[in-house]
């Protein structure tokens, strides 16, 4: 009998491991951005029901970074796209958050707090805006402290309406690991939306990044943030265009 338990238990951890599997596979193969579909009831739920993040590390560096918060690394780092489902910027921009998890590492967090922020995290959204500002951020533990250009995040500040204000913003950032699969995405072509005033829809995952509260009602408008950045498209002729595509 004893044999025959370990049979089985060994049966069903292998089952397992191959649906894991299967699961990582599809969703790495469909980085190349996804689709978006209209903010409905039923797109919402479907919503709801959000992916297991899927991260390979780029170049050497693990998903998790070297350093700081292990986890919120990760979520940064994730590589998988999904149905983008259509949000109003107000409704990002409103998201609220526990008190206890700002400047805490995850680890830390009480149960009720992790399942407060697990409610809207990890949504895979698309917001329309104007970009206001565009910036390459320094060497970051999420990314291995890189030195080199292309170990670097871009933060994108997205806004209702044109302008060069960033307190009512939201941060959308994009990662290397994402840009070497869109390098067509250059810093010049983001300011070359600001200055046009261009309307961009952004898609990708839901993020609270806890880390950074000086920045509210400053150059930030939520803790909320789109994070990592799948998808970047430009309205043109009334028409949706990835940026890539211009």
């Amino acid at each position: 009998m004893a044999i025959v338990r370990l049979l089985l238990v060994t049966a069903a951890i292998f089952l397992v491991v191959l649906i894991v599997r299967s699961n990582e596979r599809r969703a790495v193969g469909g980085t190349s951005g996804g689709t978006v579909a209209e903010g409905n009831n039923s797109h919402r739920r479907d919503s709801a029901r959000k992916a297991i993040p899927v991260g390979r590390g780029f170049r050497g560096c693990p998903a998790e970074g070297d350093g700081g918060d292990r986890e919120l690394n990760r979520l940064k780092n994730r590589v998988d796209s999904g149905s983008w489902v259509e949000q109003p910027f107000s409704s990002v921009l409103r998201l609220s958050w526990p008190r206890g998890t700002v400047k805490r590492a995850r680890a830390e967090w009480r149960a009720v707090d992790s399942m407060t922020v697990a409610r809207s995290e990890g949504r895979p959204v698309a917001v329309e805006g104007y970009f206001v500002a565009a910036k390459q951020e320094g060497p970051e533990a999420t990314n291995c402290h890189g030195a080199s250009r292309t170990f670097r995040d871009w933060h994108l500040w997205l806004a209702a309406t044109p302008g060069k204000v960033r307190r009512a913003s939201i941060l959308v950032e994009t990662t290397p690991a994402m840009r070497a699969q869109h390098p067509e995405w250059t810093l010049a072509a983001v300011r070359q939306l600001i200055r046009d005033t261009t309307l961009v829809r952004v898609s990708g995952w839901l993020l609270l990044d806890q880390e950074h509260p000086e920045q509210l009602r400053k150059t930030r408008g939520t803790l909320w943030e789109i994070h990592p950045v799948m998808r970047i498209e430009v309205q043109r002729d009334r028409r949706w265009t990835l940026l890539e595509e211009r």
